[in-house]
């Protein structure tokens, strides 16, 4: 019996090979697309669950409250957090410190240096909390002793190339620090979907002693190992009164510390906070592309429902006779499941190639390979079977209900198509499909529409033909040396300006202060963004001062005055720039108040996503533990070879011991929206294949109506029916149903879309001509596929068309 099935399947299938075709190249599309989707979607919900105790490592995150308001939400803790909670809290077995406080450093090896990142401090508990894996040296042996380091396969790669890097020394540098660490041993390159990523550990002891439990510095990420059971509530509800013991400086000291406690599984998909390292994903993002798989999948099995129930008519005879003679209705619905698998599973097999065709481009839009991830998990092969199950159902017995449950006589006395629910139902489809693409494509317009606002925003500050040179080390005298440089930069006929500062445009400056108003008290006491810079920082960024001055050379005591934004005026209390030159500010740590000299209009120290922040600027050796990191040119010729071998010269000339690293501030600030745009350019790319999918359904039905009217059409055309009246005939419908369809899409992508706007501390508004403009493209592509098979069948000959059938 079962042959029998499939013989008339394939019979059915080889006889109508252009709907064949269709339904299964946009299934194989649909599955293509719905696993590269998947895969990848998979990849980022699987970050850090290859340790074997996951489930019970948590980051210890900080937050401080003003009363029941919370003022500071921080990826980060101090360097003693952990030390105190697994002494005080009972239901800790371990914890785990990594400082971040000097992530980037010069590393050198003989003649080799280099600039490097991903350098943390960490304690020996590493390898026993996490299970990353080592390929040379003891577990026993790593970050126990001071001046020891662990380093990954590619560092020692980059440093060793014929060497055995164990017992060798690598010498770190930043400022006129020098000092050399001991490779104790090799860590495996970490996995990709690993949110700690570190290409050097330097041993937690090698810390000075006054960091290593110091309370004042949150600039170490914290990870705890709680107890089988332990409710991470409980140690959070114990942190505030421990805090209270521990908190003894004035910094702060008005505000109720928090902790909380983030599951080592999630920490990867939470939203970006203050001082984090890493780079992290984006949960919504990913949600949306899980919906997009879903729209893109079910879009194509509208399509074979469509065009199967389109083609009812032709096979309702065939099922009129063979209920007639006594074939039984479960035998019909299994006749059309038995066509479905067989379409669906050609589809499979076309969609294999497919996924290694979309595959690279696909990485190439990510920026990353990382492989087909899923086909290693067994989740991925039971929901395949389960999906692909529940869609050969799906597109298989709808048919077979519509067209079985119909008596033989209805069948055969009349044309069943154009009755009934199946007609509505289609329709019903079809609106489905232009909704979903509608929405999408509208959802793209508004993601480009933020992303070119984003980039097109006046950000209040100067960014252009900019080259920012990364801070130099030397053993000796290295201010006098970085400011001689400058100097002599400065008299460089094609170079306009150069400063020094901590931090330039498109970078968090993440060093705070606790501060207030001299005379307030100290619950008055709010944090701000510390800014070192020299008396050119203002105007090489061309930055707006609203009241007061900026730094100058020569007029006085500048170290003891600062300049602050607009932003921090709100949070000292102070009303406007006016009222707030003379003031006196009283700096964390400091005895003698400094005097606010200038307030700068608020500029965008980062990219559109983040709010305008409190910043104070003070010069830059005023607090010895903020200093300079960035040398910034500002450049008056576009012949950047040229200048940038003419910096190199002169930058040899003062530090041979030092990495020449470079950047340009542009390409530098603009790369903060580099997955605003990747976002964009996927979402882009699938809302096109749905459409694709969508359109190519719409085509095969319009083929099909036109093919089943050419006797009607024949008829109408000797009557005196002239072409436009045979072409409004098949367009009406289409027209309608995209107009239900649009008004269907509006509203919940209006929704949608301004939700996801509000991820952004400044936004595009959400303008009517991007639903009018997806519309109109939406029904441009429509009508040129109705109107293409309706010219045909207008401008036919009547005599072969009333000769048709």
């Amino acid at each position: 019996m079962l042959k029998y099935y499939i013989k008339i399947a394939l019979r059915d299938q080889a006889k109508n090979k252009l709907f064949s075709l269709i339904n299964i190249i946009g299934l194989s599309v649909g599955l293509a697309v719905s696993v590269v989707i998947i895969n990848y979607v998979s990849f980022e919900f699987s970050f850090d669950k290859m340790h074997q105790k996951k489930d019970r490592i948590y980051r210890v995150e900080s937050q401080f409250y003003n009363g029941n308001q919370l003022t500071d939400n921080w990826g980060t803790s101090s360097f003693g957090y952990g030390s105190a909670i697994s002494k005080e809290i009972t239901g800790v077995e371990d914890f785990v410190r990594i400082g971040v406080h000097n992530t980037e450093q010069v590393v050198s090896y003989q003649e080799k240096r280099s600039r490097e990142t991903g350098i943390g401090y960490a304690d020996p508990s590493f390898f026993t909390i996490f299970d990353y894996k080592l390929k040379e040296g003891a577990y026993n042996d790593q970050l126990k002793r001071p001046n020891t380091v662990v380093i990954t396969e590619a560092v020692a790669k980059q440093f060793f190339t014929n060497e055995n890097p164990i017992g060798k020394l690598l010498t770190f540098a930043t400022g006129t620090s020098f000092s050399d660490f001991e490779v104790t041993g090799i860590l495996e390159d970490f996995p990709p979907n690993s949110h700690i990523r570190f290409n050097y550990l330097i041993s937690y002891e090698t810390l000075p002693q006054w960091l290593r439990e110091f309370w004042y510095m949150h600039e170490a990420y914290t990870y705890l190992l709680l107890a089988p059971g332990k409710n991470p509530k409980e140690v959070e509800a114990q942190f505030p009164a421990l805090a209270e013991k521990y908190k003894t400086a004035d910094a702060l000291k008005s505000k109720k510390w928090a902790i909380t406690l983030t599951p080592l599984g999630k920490i990867y998909l939470n939203p970006q906070k203050q001082y984090e390292k890493e780079i992290k994903g984006n949960r919504k993002s990913l949600i949306t592309l899980i919906i997009i798989a879903i729209v893109i999948l079910l879009t194509a099995w509208i399509n074979y429902i469509n065009l199967t129930t389109a083609r009812a008519m032709e096979r309702a005879k065939d099922v009129g006779v063979r209920k007639v003679v006594g074939a039984y209705r479960y035998q019909l619905i299994i006749q059309y499941l038995i066509e479905s698998l067989l379409v669906n599973l050609i589809a499979i097999a076309a969609a294999i190639i497919l996924v290694f065709t979309l595959k690279p481009v696909f990485d190439h839009m990510l920026g990353e390979n990382i492989g087909l991830y899923i086909l290693d998990e067994p989740k991925f092969w039971i929901s395949a079977i389960v999906i692909m199950v529940f869609g050969i159902l799906l597109s298989g017995f709808y048919p077979a209900f519509i067209m079985t449950r119909v008596k033989p006589s209805i069948i055969l006395k009349r044309n069943y198509v154009n009755s009934g629910s199946a007609g509505i139902t289609r329709r019903v489809l079809v609106v489905f499909q232009f909704a979903a693409s509608l929405f999408l494509i509208c959802g793209t317009f508004i993601i480009y529409q933020q992303v070119k606002f984003m980039q097109e925003q006046d950000l209040g500050v100067d960014i252009n033909q900019t080259i920012i040179l990364k801070y130099p080390v030397s053993r000796s005298d290295l201010k006098n040396k970085v400011d001689m440089l400058a100097e002599k930069l400065q008299m460089e006929k094609r170079i306009s300006s150069v400063t020094i500062a901590g931090a330039v445009p498109g970078m968090e400056i993440a060093t705070f202060a606790s501060n207030q108003i001299q005379g307030k008290g100290a619950d008055q006491r709010s944090l701000f963004e510390m800014l070192p810079v020299d008396d050119r920082f203002i105007e090489t960024f061309d930055i707006k001062i609203l009241a007061g001055r900026t730094f100058q050379k020569g007029f006085g005591n500048e170290r003891e005055k600062m300049l602050v934004n607009e932003a921090a005026l709100s949070t000292l209390g102070i009303p406007d720039a006016a009222t707030a030159i003379g003031k006196k500010v009283m700096l964390e740590g400091e005895s003698d108040p400094v005097t606010i000299i200038g307030v700068v209009k608020n500029w965008h120290q980062r990219g559109l996503s983040n709010p305008y922040t409190p910043v104070m600027f003070i010069q830059n050796d005023r607090l010895g533990w903020v200093g300079p990191r960035y040398i910034a040119i500002k450049v008056a010729s576009t012949d950047y070879d040229a200048i940038l071998q003419q910096i190199k010269r002169s930058w040899d000339s003062y530090f041979p011991e030092a990495s020449f690293d470079y950047f340009f501030l542009d390409s530098f600030f603009d790369a903060q929206y580099k997955n605003d745009n990747r976002f964009g350019r996927i979402v882009g790319v699938f809302t096109a294949l749905a459409f694709f999918i969508s359109g190519l359904g719409l085509w095969a039905l319009a083929a099909f109506t036109a093919s089943k009217k050419t006797k009607e059409v024949g008829i109408r055309k000797v009557l005196g029916a002239q072409s436009g009246n045979i072409i409004y005939l098949f367009s009406k419908e289409i027209i309608r149903l995209i107009l239900i369809a649009l008004l269907i899409a509006t509203p919940i992508s209006f929704m949608v879309m301004k939700n996801w706007l509000q991820n952004y501390a400044f936004s595009t508004n959400i303008s009517l001509w991007v639903y009018l403009a997806g519309g109109a493209a939406t029904l441009s592509v429509a009508m040129l596929t109705v109107l293409w098979h309706s010219w045909r069948a207008a401008t036919r000959n009547p005599v072969e068309a009333l000769r048709y059938e």
